[in-house]
C-alpha cells in the first residue's frame, strides 16, 4: 500500500524532480497539439484558400465547362451522325448527370471559402493569442486528468471548462477559473508516495509518446504539410501564375467547343 506521507529521500526527490519534468513536456506537447488540431489547422487552410482558392475554384469551373461544352458537342454530332435531331434537353440532363460530382465540388469549395473570409475575419490579436494559450497552459498543468489524477468532479467540470473557453477564446472566463484555483501543483506532488510517482512517470511516458505520434502525423497532413507553400509569397506567386495558366487554357477550350457547337447548329 503506498505511504500516505513519503519519506523525502533521495531517490523520492529524484523522482519527484522526473515527474516535474514529465509535466512540463507533457504540458508542452499537449497544448501544441490542441493548438495544431483546433487553431492553426483552420488558419492554415484558411489561408490557403485565401491566397490558392478563389484560383483553384475559377479553374475547376472553367474546366467543368469545358467538359459540359465538349460533351455537348460530341452528343451532338452523334445525333447528326444518326441521321437524327439533337435532343438539345436530353443532352443537357446526360451531361448534367455525368458532371454532377464537378458540380457538387464547386458548391463545395465555394462554401468552403466563406467560411475561410469568416475565420480569418475573426481572429484575435496575436497579443491575445499568446495570453490565451498561456492561460490554458497554466490551468491544464492544474487541472488535466493526467497531470493531476486523484482529481475531484469539480475538477474535472472545471477542465471541462477550460477547454470549452479556449475553444471560445475566452480569456476572460479562463482569468476567472485562474483566481477561483489555488497554485498547489509542486505541493501535491511532493505529498505523494514513490509507487505513485513511480506509476505517474510510466503513464506521462506513454500519453507524452502518443502525443509525438500523433504531433508527427499532423505535420504530414493537410494542412500543415503546405505551411512552407503557404508562408512562402514567392511560392505562392509561382502557384498562382500556373493556375491562371491553366485557367487560360480551360477559357481557351470553352470558346473552341462553343463554336464548334455553333457551326453544328445549337438550339
Amino acid at each position: 500500500m503506498s505511504n500516505n506521507i513519503p519519506n523525502i529521500t533521495a531517490e523520492n526527490q529524484e523522482l519527484t524532480r522526473k515527474l516535474e519534468f514529465l509535466h512540463l513536456d507533457f504540458l508542452e506537447l499537449f497544448t501544441l497539439h490542441k493548438n495544431m488540431l483546433e487553431n492553426e489547422s483552420g488558419i492554415l487552410s484558411s489561408l490557403y484558400l485565401e491566397k490558392l482558392g478563389l484560383l483553384q475554384l475559377e479553374l475547376l469551373q472553367k474546366q467543368t465547362e469545358a467538359s459540359r461544352l465538349k460533351m455537348k458537342m460530341k452528343l451532338i454530332q452523334a445525333a447528326i451522325n444518326r441521321d437524327e435531331k439533337p435532343d438539345f434537353k436530353a443532352i443537357e440532363q446526360e451531361i448534367y448527370s455525368r458532371l454532377e460530382k464537378y458540380y457538387t465540388q464547386i458548391r463545395e469549395q465555394a462554401a468552403a471559402l466563406e467560411e475561410a473570409n469568416k475565420v480569418l475575419s475573426h481572429l484575435i490579436p496575436e497579443e491575445d493569442v499568446q495570453k490565451l494559450k498561456e492561460l490554458f497552459r497554466v490551468l491544464c498543468k492544474r487541472l488535466h486528468p493526467d497531470l493531476n489524477p486523484k482529481q475531484t468532479e469539480e475538477e474535472k467540470d472545471l477542465f471541462i471548462k477550460v477547454k470549452s473557453a479556449y475553444d471560445l477564446q475566452r480569456i476572460s472566463e479562463l482569468q476567472n477559473i485562474l483566481l477561483y484555483l489555488d497554485d498547489t501543483t509542486k505541493e501535491k506532488l511532493h505529498l505523494i508516495s514513490s509507487d505513485e510517482k513511480v506509476e505517474g512517470i510510466k503513464h506521462l511516458e506513454t500519453q507524452i509518446n502518443s502525443l509525438k505520434v500523433k504531433i508527427e502525423e499532423l505535420k504530414q497532413s493537410f494542412p500543415f504539410n503546405m505551411e512552407d507553400l503557404i508562408l512562402d509569397e514567392g511560392k505562392i506567386s509561382l502557384k498562382q501564375e500556373e493556375l491562371r495558366i491553366q485557367i487560360k487554357s480551360a477559357e481557351e477550350e470553352i470558346l473552341k467547343h462553343s463554336k464548334i457547337i455553333k457551326i453544328l447548329g445549337d438550339e
